[in-house]
């Protein structure tokens, strides 16, 4: 069990949607907030919406897709002395239309806030969270990166990203007593899209392009009510599980992928190969399986 009540924690993309949510849920659990986000004016909206709801709260504004502004968040966590949670949850949507003609400094800012970013957090919390024995971690993936609709490339396959991260980083923090969880929400009722159009590089979206992009914020209007992800994620915080799944209607879709996956493994390509060592690769990662059956921390 991971105790909120007392700890800290940090959350980027807080000013709105799913990362305010979690804050409020925190909050309502006893943690301390240090909320982020890039856009001030909406954080301190944020920030007060909290206080007035009786969280002990700071902000601090700051591009998480750039390391070096990372500093300002860990002179922010100084005062509060040190994070115990942290919400890696900033994220943005890539774009519309085909791959061959994604503008590549969309591509490259996508992967930055949405993958990127992961590390970076990383990089200025996780040490010090494992040196203590003690913290959880939630990475922010989405259903699309599991289950990868054709809208839009750059946002599932940097999603993907972040579920690679989060399996993997599972695996170094066993042992470690740092907990982690993988949130995968579906359609949520968020700022995405708007956030998306304020902040993407180069020329505002056209043509068809333009009008995905539309149609899927009126999708996401529609979407689940952010509060009862940011109350899922807490619960999940609380029982150190890994896979947060908010959208029961996206299993019907991971069944079948998951089923062709399997059903496409045949006899081995060289007959003549004795296999692969697995244990020996387990072994080598001081791993007893790659999060088959075990618990976050």
């Amino acid at each position: 069990m991971t105790q909120i009540a007392g700890k800290t924690a940090l959350i980027t993309g807080a000013a709105s949607g799913i990362g305010l949510a979690m804050a409020h849920s925190l909050a309502a659990r006893g943690a301390r907030l240090i909320i982020a986000d890039i856009s001030a004016e909406r954080l301190e909206e944020a920030g007060a919406e909290l206080r007035q709801a009786g969280a002990d709260v700071a902000t601090v504004a700051f591009n998480v897709a750039e390391e070096a502004e990372w500093q300002k968040a860990e002179e922010a966590a100084a005062s509060f002395g040190h994070v115990d949670i942290l919400c890696s949850n900033a994220g943005v949507g890539g774009g519309s239309g085909a791959l061959e003609e994604y503008d590549p400094d969309v591509w490259r800012w996508a992967y930055a806030v949405n993958a990127h970013a992961h590390l970076y957090a990383c990089r200025s919390f996780l040490g010090a969270m494992k040196r203590r024995g003690e913290g959880h971690v939630v990475l922010t993936a989405s259903m699309v990166g599991i289950v990868p609709p054709p809208v839009s490339v750059a946002y599932c396959s940097s999603k993907f990203a972040t579920v690679g991260i989060a399996m993997s980083l599972r695996n170094e923090l066993a042992g470690t007593g740092v907990g982690i969880s993988m949130l995968c929400p579906g359609m949520s009722a968020t700022r995405i899209v708007q956030t998306t159009k304020d902040l993407r590089p180069g020329e505002q979206e056209a043509g068809v392009a333009a009008k995905t992009a539309d149609a899927m914020g009126g999708v996401l209007a529609s979407g689940m009510d952010p509060r009862c992800i940011g109350d899922r994620v807490a619960e999940a915080i609380s029982s150190d599980e890994f896979y947060i799944f908010t959208h029961e209607e996206w299993k019907r879709l991971v069944e079948p992928q998951v089923a062709e996956m399997l059903a496409a493994f045949g006899p081995s390509a060289d007959p003549d190969y004795a296999g692969d060592d697995i244990d020996s690769l387990l072994a080598a990662n001081n791993a007893t399986a790659f999060g088959a059956g075990r618990t976050a921390s």
